[in-house]
């Protein structure tokens, strides 16, 4: 059962993705192509206007990062506590089952699109070597305070900081899910319900960051970190700590929107 489930949200958004990816796609070879025709032509208006497409094209990649947050959260919203909800809760599935098949569409969605996000940007600006790229200036602005850092930590702490971001979109999607699953506990003003206890897991969750922080940043490492100057240290104390609260609080809130929908749950 699982398996249908997990088959029937692939089905249910491959439409939305597939129009996503080529809309930021096709809008990554335009932004592309009029930079390439600028360099052929010249001319101030036309300069104007390629950095205007460029400027357009900046807020059209952050507009996709909302989306991807918002439009699962409002889905989860339709199908479990709007009037799909009368039908979904009455399917012979258990709410775990449809929770499970909805985490996993949401962490390959996202995955997917963040593959997108990238490729997009490395079209539109023609270098597929950004990342490369990326290292050298990082190795290059330490070099300027007197410190040299291997490629090999610098490349790490960017797949790190890329995991760090997935699961940072995974686990916004389910603190939203989370709380509007815990205000619907409520008979009565339900959404004001779901705005505060939005807001007390976000405070939660920084919390826990910064102690979780404190306790690798005590931590006895340096047998392991010698070679690591005290910047990148820190840095990778930091993502280090914000990843496994993500991936924890991703399993916590998981489960507590499992258990509020299965025992206590009021459909608008």
């Amino acid at each position: 059962m699982l398996g249908k489930c997990i088959k029937n949200e692939f089905v249910n958004r491959s439409a939305f993705a597939g129009m996503l990816s080529a809309g930021v796609m096709l809008f990554a070879c335009l932004v592309l192509g009029l930079d390439k025709l600028y360099n052929a032509v010249g001319g101030t208006a036309f300069a104007v206007f390629v950095k205007l497409v460029d400027a357009m094209f900046a807020f059209a990649m952050f507009a996709v990062v909302i989306l991807v947050i918002l439009l699962p959260c409002l889905d989860f919203r339709n199908r479990f506590f709007k009037d799909q909800g009368y039908l979904t809760h009455t399917l012979p599935v258990k709410e775990s089952t449809l929770i499970i098949a909805r985490l996993i569409c949401d962490l390959v969605m996202i995955a997917w699109l963040v593959a997108i996000y990238g490729l997009a940007i490395c079209v539109a600006t023609g270098n597929f070597q950004i990342f490369h790229d990326f290292v050298g200036f990082v190795q290059d602005v330490f070099s300027m305070f007197g410190t040299r850092i291997d490629r090999g930590i610098i490349i790490f702490d960017g797949v790190l900081l890329i995991l760090m971001m997935w699961f940072g979109v995974l686990f916004n999607i389910w603190t939203i899910n989370a709380a509007y699953a815990f205000g619907h506990a409520f008979s009565k003003n339900k959404r004001v319900w779901s705005v505060v206890f939005f807001a007390l897991l976000e405070v939660l969750y920084g919390v826990l960051v910064v102690v979780l922080g404190e306790i690798l940043a005590r931590a006895d490492i340096e047998v392991y970190m010698e070679q690591i100057s005290s910047a990148a240290k820190q840095y990778l104390v930091m993502l280090s700590s914000a990843t496994i609260m993500e991936v924890v609080g991703i399993a916590v809130l998981a489960v507590a929107t499992t258990l509020t929908c299965k025992h206590k749950l009021n459909l608008e």
